[in-house]
């Protein structure tokens, strides 16, 4: 049975206001479960998977959960799973398998399932267009490497997916730019292993599949460089459960050993995240194995500022963490333990709202082929964001509808779409502004 060494998980939402913190935000009603992955839409909608085969989604910021009847799931861990709103969801099982939501969780559809494997991570980047990646079912058998072009009525895998020697993926130990460029941790089951693979793409999941070696001190159970954060297509790291953090500077083709967090020996390193807003900061979950710690740094490790965690964490961990912006994040942890990051809280956690409308420049900006468009609505009204070309016609709708007042990050894949310079508008109320954007591939 594939094991899991401290795995933690934390997710993150930003707001523009100071003193951000991290906190205990909810604990999801019994039955309790383990949370093992989490995926947040916006800064309301959120779901997460466990233990057991539990899902969760919450409509009002992680405040509240509801518990859908779930029908069609295996009572089977889940891991990995990707939302792209309140009603359609995607998520992973330890047998390998794909099953997805179109009505908020009350009842699931198998997708795809190959015996032997073990989900490790899943991410929509639109309805149609996905990835997915799994462990391979035995030495000598390639990862499964999958991608979606059809909402999932079909996985295919990679006809280049590595082909592993004894080795396999650990659960969300990968990160990703764009639909181009991802990278993806593993783990060396040999004992005492000083060796691991951290594989890479950057022609997209079902393109060429590369691989960098890097050193560590493995256990008994061997090497897992099982946390991967970048910050952009060249820059990121990663921790491994012996010890240590390494960074890359050049895609992921190498990786150097940097100096670890202020008064850290023995540790594993839970889970990372990595900011792509250009703030280059990346957040590291380090456990000793009683207490937790979250670490960040701006400058790939050469400097690291210790977060508070609640005293909870060092009790329930903190397996699985998303960002929405610089100052909002969530997490989520055992015994169905919510985490917030932001700023100070009330009675209402999530209803800090700014103070005026605001669309913010997408980043990366140029891109190719996806870009994150942040905005806020200081006020509960309709918005809508549509995306033109270049002589004005309409492409695409980012979002129509009513939202609450907030800060929200969307995620927009233009894969279909040509090199050119492309317009976004906003629009709620008497309110409009319009920013330019360049795709090229």
């Amino acid at each position: 049975m594939k094991k899991l060494f401290l795995l933690f998980v934390l997710l993150g939402f930003t707001l523009s206001v100071k003193a951000q913190s991290w906190v205990v935000l909810s604990t999801i009603p019994a039955p309790l479960f383990d949370i093992n992955s989490i995926s947040v839409v916006d800064g309301t909608t959120m779901w997460v998977c466990g233990t057991a085969g539990n899902v969760r989604r919450s409509t009002n910021g992680g405040v509240n959960w509801t518990n859908g009847t779930n029908t069609g799931l295996p009572a089977q861990d889940l891991y990995g799973i990707s939302a792209l709103d309140d009603q359609n969801c995607w998520v992973g099982n330890v047998s390998g398998s794909i099953y997805k939501t179109t009505n908020g969780g009350t009842s699931w559809t198998l997708q795809f399932s190959l015996a032997g494997s073990f989900s490790n991570g899943i991410k929509m980047f639109s309805s149609t267009y996905g990835v997915y990646t799994g462990d391979p079912t035995a030495t000598g058998q390639p990862y499964q490497m999958r991608n979606t072009t059809n909402g999932g009525a079909n996985w295919i895998n990679s006809v280049n997916s590595p082909i592993a020697s004894s080795e396999f993926g650990v659960i969300n130990a990968w990160d990703w730019t764009d639909t181009s460029h991802f990278w993806i941790g593993s783990a060396n089951t040999v004992a005492n292993a000083t060796t691991a693979k951290i594989y890479r793409c950057s022609n997209g999941f079902s393109g060429t599949w590369q691989s960098a070696t890097v050193t560590g001190v493995g256990g008994t159970a061997g090497l897992y460089y099982q946390a991967i954060g970048f910050i952009n297509a060249t820059s990121g790291m990663a921790g491994s459960n012996g010890s240590n953090f390494v960074k890359t500077t050049d895609g992921g083709a190498t990786f150097q050993a940097v100096t670890n967090p202020p008064g850290t020996t023995t540790f594993a390193v839970i889970n990372m995240n990595g900011m792509k807003d250009g703030s280059n900061k990346i957040r590291a979950v380090v456990s000793d194995g009683t207490t937790n710690a979250m670490w960040t740094t701006t400058n790939l490790g050469t400097t690291w500022v210790l977060e508070t965690l609640p005293a909870a964490a060092n009790t329930f961990g903190v397996q699985h963490m998303q960002f929405l912006n610089a100052s909002l994040g969530f997490a989520g942890g055992n015994g169905g333990t919510i985490y917030r990051f932001g700023p100070p809280v009330g009675v209402n956690p999530v209803t800090v709202a700014p103070e005026s409308f605001s669309l913010e420049q997408n980043y990366p900006n140029p891109f190719n082929p996806s870009t994150k468009i942040n905005y806020s609505v200081p006020t509960a009204g309709n918005v809508s964001i549509k995306i033109y070309n270049s002589v004005g016609v309409e492409i695409m709708t980012v979002v129509d509808k009513n939202v609450a007042a907030g800060n929200y990050s969307k995620t927009i894949d233009m894969s279909k779409f040509s090199t050119g310079i492309y317009f976004y508008t906003m629009r709620s109320g008497s309110f409009t502004e319009t920013r330019k954007m360049m795709l090229v591939k």
